[in-house]
């Protein structure tokens, strides 16, 4: 739940209004915009069985692309400033995911051999701005963290939301299930 003295009301409406602004963001090359995205990422979560705190974080991964959101860290990439907003409005926890989601796919592709093969062209290409495969230290700090395993389940959806025939939740259901509410 929020860590602040918002009331929820006024976080959802900033949430909601927030992540309608997606829409307006290309994908980087991918096949959908970053609301179908996000929408396909927390349905992912969503029929996973993962609870707020996930869905929040697939929903939420990449609102740090966002002009207003990214203004708050200037140069900071976009996981970084996701990781500051999602903190703000959600919740250290989802924060912290948010933030770790590119570093989780640095560490899947040092983990996983068959993990590479599954990403997009653009996904690849964005893996060499970030740094390539985790190397070893970094790899060993992130793994040791208590929420690395739900991050690199956070980059798992994210890897799979590029889908432009998906059926996914509405935006109001995907807030609704990252917040912890039941559906309006």
């Amino acid at each position: 739940m929020p860590t602040t003295s918002v009331p929820t009301a006024e976080i959802r409406d900033v949430l909601h209004r927030d992540l309608l602004a997606l829409a307006d963001l290309p994908d980087d090359g991918e096949p959908v915009d970053q609301l179908a995205h996000a929408l396909q990422a927390a349905t992912l979560a969503v029929a996973d069985g993962a609870g707020p705190v996930l869905v929040a974080a697939a929903l939420l991964h990449d609102v740090g692309r966002l002009a207003h959101v990214a203004a708050a860290l200037p140069g900071a990439p976009h996981e970084r400033a996701g990781a500051v907003y999602v903190t703000r409005h959600v919740g250290a926890e989802a924060g912290w995911l948010v933030g770790a989601h590119v570093m989780a796919k640095r560490a899947l592709v040092a983990t996983d051999p068959g993990y590479r093969a599954t990403l997009s062209p653009t996904s690849v290409r964005t893996l060499a701005e970030q740094g390539g495969p985790a190397a070893d230290a970094e790899l060993a700090r992130f793994l040791r963290h208590p929420r690395a395993g739900n991050a690199m389940r956070v980059r798992r959806w994210d890897d799979l939301a590029k889908d432009p025939a998906a059926r996914t939740l509405t935006p109001e259901q995907a807030l609704d299930a990252a917040l912890g509410q039941r559906p309006c």
